[in-house]
């Protein structure tokens, strides 16, 4: 379903590609942050998120393409459940309060942030995909809550001499 515009064929954008690796640099450039902030959140066309959650998804996706192995179409109910693993590795047990922050509260919300980067040409999509894709995928405090997160095992701890 969704694909960063332009992924495919470089070509299709004025922007060229950045030299830096997925793996050393996830975040989208500064000229993308702008862009989001002017042309969907400044302009009035929906304020409802945060930059950051516009950030997060094209992290997110970028990532779910690369463990994958290839760049290919991604349905809406396939990205939510991404970006949910995508938030549980970046952000662990905080990764609730960050989506909380940024205005995230559905898988909805999600799809939501997807259309409108799609509308802003940032993202595409094929022609029978839906925002209605992105909604009631999950519970996203339920699924973050069933995600593990690190534990500190005690009783290794008081066995290191010294700790």
């Amino acid at each position: 379903m969704i694909r960063v515009a332009g992924a495919e064929h470089p070509q299709a954008t004025d922007r060229q590609p950045s030299p830096r690796k997925l793996e050393t640099d996830p975040m989208p450039s500064i000229e993308l942050a702008e862009k989001i902030r002017e042309e969907i959140i400044d302009s009035g066309m929906d304020d409802r998120y945060h930059t950051g959650a516009y950030e997060f998804v094209l992290s997110g996706l970028e990532f779910y393409q690369s463990k994958l192995g290839e760049r290919r179409h991604v349905t809406g109910q396939e990205l939510s459940q991404a970006l949910l693993m995508f938030a549980h590795k970046q952000f662990g047990p905080m990764a609730l309060s960050v989506f909380g922050y940024w205005g995230v509260k559905t898988t909805g919300d999600l799809g939501c942030i997807v259309y409108n980067m799609i509308k802003i040409g940032m993202m595409g999509k094929q022609p029978g995909d839906s925002l209605d894709d992105f909604f009631d995928v999950t519970d996203i405090p339920t699924a973050l809550g069933a995600m593990e997160n690190f534990q500190v095992d005690k009783e290794h701890v008081r066995k290191i001499k010294g700790a």
